[in-house]
């Protein structure tokens, strides 16, 4: 089952975060007080939304960018180790489309999230290139 998460919930999608961060071996570390700020803000927020399943979240924000005012759904997190990736991505879309999104910004780095991605007909739009410093 997809649910909208509630503050009740920050501490498990935190510990989420952090899964996440450790399964894409990204180059920032989580600050739990940031990402629990972060994830309340999305909640109480309606350009902002945390779903949850079983054992997995979705996390986005409708935002503009500097090319268009068209707004554009960026997705935050997701992370699924319960089989509901694609359950949590159409919440995810039909929650974007609800807000008028034209645009859908996802992030992946291959594997099964790409492959997911590919076959909902999301292509690749840009490179993400990122540097310590």
């Amino acid at each position: 089952m997809i649910r909208l998460a509630r503050e009740a919930d920050i501490p498990r999608v935190i510990d989420m975060t952090e899964a996440l961060a450790g399964a894409v071996s990204g180059p920032q570390r989580v600050c739990r007080i940031r990402a629990g700020a972060t994830l309340a803000g999305l909640i109480g927020d309606p350009q902002g939304v945390v779903f949850l399943s079983g054992g997995g979240f979705i996390a986005g924000q409708i935002m503009q960018t500097v090319i268009s005012p068209d707004p554009v759904a960026f997705e935050l997190g997701w992370l699924a180790t319960d089989r509901s990736g694609l359950r949590l991505l159409r919440a995810f879309e039909a929650w974007a489309a609800d807000r008028g999104a034209g645009l859908i910004k996802m992030s992946a780095n291959g594997g099964t999230a790409q492959r997911i991605l590919e076959r909902r007909g999301y292509a690749v739009a840009e490179v993400q290139m990122v540097k310590v410093i």
